[in-house]
């Protein structure tokens, strides 16, 4: 069975936005479909792949959705779906990966003269102002989970989604601000949660590192030494 996977590279986009633009390109598919976010929520690069061979997928064709397409995404993902392909057993599907819309003529002169509905703007003072945008809630501790491409096909999500449930489940919810964020960088030490006002950076690879960090870390003001990579304000080159 020859099928499609989309990857919708697109921060600052709401959960429902991003399903609603899925839904769109599964539905016009000449061929059965896949869509997932690469950052933020939802399902990881590899576990749709798990998925698609599960259904019996032969070939799959792994087409990236943005505009323009991250340069360094279209680089990495290519070996992220090799790395995939290394790990299976037995009959594997061909794997293919397409060039972005943005290379394609038609698509961007179709984008350019699209029909869409508009909405005359009038004067609004301050208008860039949030209401009730105007101090951080109260929190003893930030965290901040790494969601970013390289981080999410780790399983981030999930881990982060896990995070917040036993910060709940611990009575913790008050005095911690969780904070999701895109690419922090040491990619191959993810998924990744940055404790601040420590500065301790955690590599937390599955629930049971999750549930560690909060008993021992959030609830008893402990340290895991064993999950910490670095620290900020320590230099990680040499002298």
């Amino acid at each position: 069975m020859h099928v499609y996977l989309y990857l919708i590279s697109a921060t600052y986009v709401s959960a429902k936005r991003s399903a609603a633009l899925a839904q769109g390109l599964e539905a016009a598919a000449p061929v059965p479909a896949m869509a997932i976010r690469l950052e933020a929520e939802g399902q990881g690069l590899w576990a749709a792949l798990d998925e698609l061979l599960a259904r019996g997928a032969s070939r799959i064709d792994l087409r990236p959705v943005g505009m323009p397409f991250s340069q360094s995404l279209e680089k990495w993902l290519p070996s992220a779906a090799g790395a995939w392909l290394a790990q299976q057993s037995g009959s594997t599907p061909e794997l293919f990966f397409a060039s972005s819309p943005e290379h394609d003529a038609a698509t961007v002169r179709a984008i350019a003269r699209a029909e869409v509905p508009l909405r005359r703007i009038g004067e609004k003072p301050a208008g860039e102002m949030g209401k009730g945008w105007d101090l951080p809630p109260a929190h003893r501790h930030h965290l901040l989970v790494c969601t970013g491409p390289r981080c999410h096909v780790k399983d981030a999500p999930n881990l982060a989604d896990a995070l917040k449930m036993e910060i709940r489940r611990a009575g913790l919810s008050d005095s911690c601000l969780v904070t999701t964020t895109g690419c922090v960088f040491p990619c191959n030490a993810g998924p990744v949660i940055v404790h601040y006002p420590r500065g301790d950076w955690y590599r937390v690879a599955d629930l049971s590192d999750i549930q560690s960090f909060v008993a021992t870390v959030l609830a008893r003001g402990g340290r895991l030494e064993h999950l910490i990579f670095h620290q900020t304000g320590v230099s990680h080159e040499p002298a």
